[in-house]
């Protein structure tokens, strides 16, 4: 048995949830997500910590004060003497709080939690109290050092990510979500020291049009900057092929000393996008040989909305993370306050569907030749 002390961390809060529960896209994702895991039974299994509000210099380590003061602070920035509403709406315009990323209720607690919520993550990797941190209210890969992006109004990754290599050195991220990272990316292309790695769909209008191949890095940061594009109906099959290469290629040449995992679930089957055609074992697989490197991992959360799903995957990433055996896709949800939302099959399943996958054997083998080209140069 492992020592409580020693095992996988799960960030996890009534105040977490809450406020992850009010981001307009995931409205009520967590709560299930949640219920879910402790359903069955996997909170003995872990230890639960739970993460206090980011603070203001907690979130500008990466973001700028001029942003972090109009969305948490827009008293301070309103320009209260002029009744046109006009100036407001540039400035919000200006820091990417229309549109995708509106103003709502709640939306402090929502980026103070889910930035709070990884740094505890990656405090427990730190003082080595454990060897695997979970928080699946994190993951906020879109979003800009000065601007909201993609539904998402902080960037906790790039935030724990800064804060492991204070301990670990050199870090990869890797990207499981059906978009492109660009705001991790972003944050560090120039840098040798953080290496990202993005398997990803990517087509002309396809949200957020970059991470194409030759999105390479910057400066110091050429070949730190890795983009596996996948097209439309990618199956499990694909996705484990595309994966088992590049990132067993990635982790050879860089040798981090601490690897983030975002673990967006918008490419499973049923999920609204129809993009990609996975199942949960698609994770699964993915993160257990992650787990086998036996590095200081942190997984985060992401994309994903068909919250049943989610709950489903997230799960069974919360069983592999803490040693236990995977829950079959077979196994029944267990009696629970949102057992309903499981209808009609009240299983773990997540099935794929008849759609046709356009990704070919040549197409899948040039794209890993060309990744793993690019990391060897």
């Amino acid at each position: 048995m492992i020592p409580a002390s020693h095992r996988a961390v799960l960030i996890r809060s009534a105040k977490g949830i809450c406020a992850a529960d009010g981001l307009p896209p995931n409205v009520g994702r967590a709560t299930r997500v949640h219920a879910l895991i402790e359903a069955f039974g996997l909170c003995d299994k872990v230890r639960i910590v739970e993460a206090a509000a980011a603070t203001d210099a907690e979130l500008t380590e990466f973001h700028s004060e001029e942003y972090i003061e109009c969305l948490l602070h827009p008293e301070a920035t309103s320009n209260v003497s002029d009744s046109d509403s006009d100036d407001d709406d540039d400035q919000l315009k200006r820091f990417g709080l229309l549109y995708d990323c509106p103003v709502f209720e709640g939306m402090e607690e929502h980026v103070r939690m889910a930035a709070g919520g990884t740094l505890a993550a990656a405090a427990c990797l730190i003082d080595g109290s454990t060897r695997v941190a979970m928080h699946w209210e994190g993951g906020r890969h879109h979003g800009q050092r000065s601007r909201a992006a993609g539904f998402c109004y902080i960037n906790d990754a790039v935030l724990g990510i800064l804060k492991l290599q204070a301990r670990f050195g050199k870090v990869l991220y890797v990207d499981l979500d059906l978009h492109h990272g660009d705001g991790v990316q972003d944050a560090f292309v120039y840098s040798n020291r953080v290496t990202t790695l993005s398997i990803h769909h990517y087509d002309r209008g396809f949200y957020p049009n970059t991470g194409g191949a030759a999105d390479e890095g910057k400066g110091h940061g050429v070949g730190h900057s890795i983009n596996a594009t996948l097209r439309r109906g990618a199956s499990d099959a694909v996705f484990r092929r595309v994966f088992d290469s590049v990132a067993s290629a990635a982790v050879e040449a860089f040798e981090p000393g601490a690897v983030v995992v975002q673990c967006g679930c918008d490419g499973l089957a049923g999920d609204p996008h129809k993009i990609f055609n996975l199942t949960g074992q698609a994770f699964v697989d993915a993160v257990q040989v992650v787990l086998a490197w036996r590095l200081p991992t942190l997984l985060l959360g992401g994309g994903g909305y068909n919250n049943a799903n989610v709950a489903r995957c997230w799960t069974r990433l919360t069983a592999v993370a803490a040693g236990e055996q995977d829950i079959s896709a077979s196994k029944d949800i267990p009696e629970h306050a949102y057992l309903n939302d499981y209808a009609p099959t009240f299983d773990m399943a997540i099935d794929a569907t008849l759609a046709g996958d356009d990704n070919t054997d040549g197409s899948v083998e040039a794209g890993i030749s060309a990744v793993i080209a690019a990391i060897k140069s």
